[in-house]
């Protein structure tokens, strides 16, 4: 398989802080890459290396090929984009004054991509519109426009949808997806929004504590997950004392609510229940979601 990104014991230090220790990494050519973790778990920082922001204190990485330490590592940093925190734009320049600035700053021959892009983009029609008076979305839309002005092959994204309404949210979710799709543009993608993230993510790299604890693909994410069926019950308490006689996995949700990790005819459960004064009002068959995955492979809290 051939990859855009991997490290090999990768370590930043602040100080006595380790913000990455010993991380090893690998991010696919042509993948939709999920990036998961906590806050404060490292995903900045390894953004920042890649972006050649900040130095590794420790062990080395590879982008598209090419060292950290060799020489051409800027020639590998041209062919990539990036929309970090907020979208680098002009507020008092339109959409497509912003594009030309950039093809400035890169040094590009001609803007004959513009136009291209404005469309790509969806921001053909905002015309001498300036930028600072652009929706959110649209704003992440001339983030991305801007950051494909050098052709890249791999574009980094952070929090992309966030403080989107559902509809920018789809909308940049689509030209993410038509991007990869079309272009065959590789993206490491941060978000908090873990739901969103599943629609479109290819692979994932779960990072806690400055190292990836897992990575896997999608369809391995989707085999994990695992299967359980929802019981609306009269009394939960009732429910656990029956489940556990049984040996069922079970977790409670609520007074009425409860999650059973087996399979069991609903006939044989509800005569359990009905001997033990128990009532079940639905069962519903439910899949493991890719918060769920998460909070159960790194513990709950604040995620990122």
């Amino acid at each position: 398989m051939e990859y855009v990104f991997t490290c090999n014991n990768l370590g930043k230090k602040y100080g006595s802080f380790a913000a990455l220790t010993e991380m090893k990494m690998e991010i696919p050519k042509g993948a939709i890459y999920g990036f998961v973790g906590k806050n404060g778990a490292g995903k900045t920082t390894l953004i920042r290396l890649l972006c050649g922001l900040q130095q590794p204190t420790s062990g080395s990485f590879e982008l598209m090929g090419i060292a950290n330490d060799s020489k051409d590592i800027v020639k590998a940093r041209r062919r990539m984009g990036a929309v970090v925190e907020a979208p680098a734009i002009y507020k008092d320049m339109d959409a497509r004054s912003n594009l030309i600035q950039q093809c400035l700053m890169l040094g590009l021959p001609d803007f004959d991509k513009v136009d291209e892009l404005l469309s790509l983009v969806g921001l053909s029609d905002t015309g001498k519109k300036k930028a600072g008076k652009f929706s959110l979305g649209m704003r992440q839309r001339l983030g991305l426009a801007i950051a494909l002005c050098g052709d890249p092959d791999f574009i980094i994204l952070d929090e992309p949808t966030n403080g989107l309404d559902p509809q920018g949210i789809i909308e940049i979710r689509e030209l993410i997806i038509k991007l990869n799709k079309e272009k065959g543009i590789t993206f490491l993608i941060s978000s908090h929004i873990l739901d969103e993230l599943a629609r479109m993510a290819t692979h994932y790299g779960f990072i806690d504590k400055g190292h990836i604890v897992r990575q896997m693909s999608s369809r391995e994410l989707h085999s994990e997950c695992r299967k359980s069926v929802r019981i609306r019950v009269n009394d939960t308490k009732i429910l656990a004392k029956v489940l556990e006689e049984l040996g069922l996995e079970y977790k409670i949700l609520d007074d009425s609510a409860a999650d059973m990790y087996a399979e069991m005819t609903f006939s044989e459960l509800a005569k359990k229940c009905e001997e033990a004064g128990c009532t079940i009002l639905t069962m519903e068959e439910r899949d493991e979601s890719l918060e769920a995955f998460y909070l159960s492979l790194l513990g709950g809290g604040d995620n990122a």
